[in-house]
């Protein structure tokens, strides 16, 4: 025996699950996120004896792109280092992002649309200790830590009640990093490496023009000042080629966490692509 159940009933479950949808549609379409970070490749050298040394540009991305909206994401990332001896090594890289999001307010939110650009670049520097933990350095581990200094800047233009306004928010950095990787030497062309990194950053000093109700609506107001730890697991790639073992194929993931879980409007980019060309400098000058 089928038991239906009766128009009414139907008519109230389909009503409770519209309702429901359109609750989380709200949710979700009042979030305005303004994105305070993104990661970058870690700089991870793969030194194993003194002299060697590690010149490398790579180009990221966070893969937001989107043809439709023109929303972009892409960077440059520079990096150097140098083995001072058998166990230490000196680091330095630059981070660099252009970035562009666009939401539409389609329900009540601060302004009805908005296309936001970002500006970021950071200088840091850094040192670190290399043990090998097999006898032939197949297997080695390495811890880093270091700062920089940098700054994040974005742009907020769009319409609000069909009348066109615009935004900008500038906020300089401080950083600080402690970087642990394993290294593994898989033959003579190919090593990977898993990192593990917490970042530190510090906002200070901001400049803007958004208004106090604005800065407190998008949770701007509670940057300044503020440390915010980031989690950044990565994965990395290098292989190199007969007769041209000084130069290396660089590619690799890194992930990020978010400062405040989602809770505000202040998030992370989740994650970076990146590839590129590492140089050993030094396997040059001994090949030659």
């Amino acid at each position: 025996m089928v038991t239906l159940l009766p128009d009414r009933a139907f008519n109230m479950i389909n009503n409770n699950l519209i309702l429901l949808i359109f609750a989380c549609f709200i949710i979700v379409s009042c979030r305005t996120p303004r994105y305070v970070y993104s990661p970058a490749p870690p700089n991870n050298p793969y030194f194993r004896e003194k002299g060697e040394s590690k010149l490398a540009g790579y180009y990221s991305t966070g893969g937001d792109a989107n043809q439709l909206t023109s929303e972009y994401n892409d960077g440059l990332d520079i990096q150097a280092g140098y083995a001072l001896s058998d166990h230490w090594a000196a680091t330095a890289d630059y981070f660099k992002r252009d970035e562009k999001d666009v939401t539409n307010m389609v329900t009540q939110g601060l302004f009805d649309s908005s296309a936001i650009r970002y500006d970021r670049n950071l200088l840091s520097f850094g040192v670190g200790y290399l043990f090998p933990i097999t006898e032939k350095k197949t297997i080695l581990y390495s811890v880093f830590a270091g700062g920089g200094f940098g700054k994040l800047a974005f742009t907020d233009n769009g319409f609000d009640n069909n009348v066109t306004y615009s935004r900008y928010y500038k906020t300089e950095l401080t950083k600080w990093y402690l970087q642990s990787a394993i290294n593994f030497y898989a033959g003579k062309y190919f090593r990977t490496a898993l990192v593990g990194k917490l970042s530190w950053v510090h906002y200070a000093n901001p400049v803007t023009s958004y208004t106090a109700d604005e800065l407190e609506y998008l949770d701007l107001n509670i940057l300044p000042g503020k440390t915010l730890l980031f989690i950044e697991p990565a994965w990395n790639l290098q292989v190199t080629f007969k007769n041209l073992e000084w130069v290396y194929l660089d590619g690799g993931f890194t992930f990020c966490s978010d400062p405040f879980g989602n809770s505000t409007n202040l998030v992370a980019r989740n994650l970076n692509a990146s590839i590129g060309i590492s140089l050993d400098l030094s396997k040059m000058e001994r090949k030659n």
